[in-house]
């Protein structure tokens, strides 16, 4: 009967957001799943059960570009055809609408395995529902305290959503230490990943870090170098389920070497799920920055061009480490892009917890503050700044006025890095030709 009443929803879900995308009004990326998971709550898990395997990954940053390496990955065996929430939206409206997206007209779902990113506070409310085979969690840092409260919550909602599935197997970041004791006392098998000491220890994690247990089963990354365009090499060495991994000579080219964490989860589930780590391998080759996550996007006018690369912001964590990674930039040019919707946060204190201090250390050409909030930004950096720049901090709340002057400030052919925050980084990529549709 379930199945029958699933025809009209999800016709139903389907002509929604056609019209949202015709309208202008969204692309349909959370209203449908939310109408449908108000009035009709089996949806969910009558079209999840359709899909064999599922792996969700949770924390608080490196989701979404966990997401994209897995699938690059598992992408290329054959028979294998992967669901995923690309769009990012985590919650369970969101899930619930892609599902329903991707569903035929009779509600039917034909993927081999889903992978899901999960809201840290989403995981406990859904994780019954999921049953996945695998849970990752990339990290948990201090996010912002509208949103979450204390992280020490944040901690007990992820362990009481792995204790709901005491058959996942469950990877974990070994290096934080809250991520690293979130299976202890109980029965799911777990795999930690590392990196070598002299970088685990720039990574602002709180806690005293674990000693590795003997039989301890995971990856660990070493030689890691990070290059000139930002793409990171490393080798990878260790043992999943008895299973001797070596890879001597990989690379990202997502910006910065704390994502080879990502790169290690993606691995290591990619392992479990039956793929040899030099397949692995190749597929991570193949992978592009998920939006807003590295990618570059592009303006031309006339014989004059411009990239510009997206470094999305949301804590003091990816604020902080990103700011480290751009002090190698020769003639840095930088945008600070700060809203404070809802999908932001609507609390930016956690702006004076960032460390804007490293761009004393840059090799700065000149900044640009925009966004909502782009005077809370530009006060936080006259704080942060040993030395005025040599021009004055242009602050404008128009993100499409920041484009049109940064791009008439840079050289053809510059790159101009941009830091914004969640919706500000949708809004910059709309104007510049990209949609969440697209991706």
């Amino acid at each position: 009967m379930r199945q029958l009443l699933l025809i009209p929803i999800v016709a139903f879900a389907k002509l929604l957001t056609l019209g949202l995308r015709l309208s202008g009004r969204g692309s349909g990326t959370a209203l449908p799943g939310y109408l449908v998971g108000k009035y009709f709550p089996f949806v969910l898990a009558s079209l999840i059960r359709q899909i064999p395997t599922v792996i969700v990954i949770t924390g608080t940053n490196g989701k979404t570009t966990t997401q994209t390496m897995l699938s690059a990955m598992l992408s290329p065996r054959v028979g294998d055809r992967i669901l995923r929430n690309r769009a990012g939206a985590n919650l369970r409206q969101g899930i619930l609408s892609e599902l329903l997206k991707q569903s035929d007209a009779w509600g039917r779902l034909r993927f081999t395995h889903a992978i899901l990113e999960v809201e840290e506070a989403t995981l406990p409310r859904l994780a019954s529902l999921l049953q996945p085979r695998i849970i990752a969690v990339t990290n948990l840092y201090r996010d912002q305290l509208d949103a979450y409260g204390e992280i020490d919550r944040t901690e007990q909602l992820i362990r009481d959503g792995i204790a709901q599935c005491p058959q996942a197997q469950v990877v974990v970041n070994g290096d934080d230490p809250r991520t690293a004791r979130l299976t202890q006392g109980l029965p799911n098998p777990t795999y930690f990943v590392s990196l070598a000491e002299t970088y685990a220890r720039l990574l602002p994690y709180e806690g005293q870090r674990r000693s590795p247990e003997p039989g301890q089963q995971g990856l660990v990354a070493t030689q890691i170098t990070v290059n000139a365009d930002l793409t990171t090499d490393f080798a990878v060495a260790g043992a999943i389920q008895s299973q001797s991994i070596h890879l001597p000579q990989v690379r990202t080219v997502s910006p910065g070497f704390f994502h080879v964490y990502n790169a290690l989860i993606a691995l290591t589930i990619a392992v479990l799920l039956g793929i040899d780590g030099q397949m692995a391998l190749q597929g991570l080759q193949t992978f592009e920055p998920a939006f807003g996550r590295g990618e570059v996007l592009r303006r031309q006018v006339g014989s004059k061009g411009v990239n510009y690369r997206l470094l999305l912001v949301k804590n003091p964590a990816s604020f902080s480490l990103s700011l480290e990674l751009l002090r190698s930039i020769p003639a840095l040019k930088l945008v600070l892009a700060i809203n404070d919707n809802t999908a932001d946060g609507r609390d930016v204190s956690w702006l004076w917890d960032s460390q804007l201090e490293r761009l004393n250390q840059a090799q700065l050409d000149w900044v640009i503050c925009t966004g909502v909030r782009a005077r809370d930004m530009a006060v936080r950096l006259k704080y942060a700044l040993d030395f005025p720049p040599a021009q004055p901090v242009p602050t404008l709340e128009s993100i499409q006025a920041t484009i049109d002057l940064s791009f008439d400030r840079a050289l053809d052919g510059d790159t101009v890095f941009v830091m914004p925050t969640y919706t500000a980084m949708l809004e910059f990529r709309k104007l510049l030709g990209k949609t969440l549709d697209r991706v």
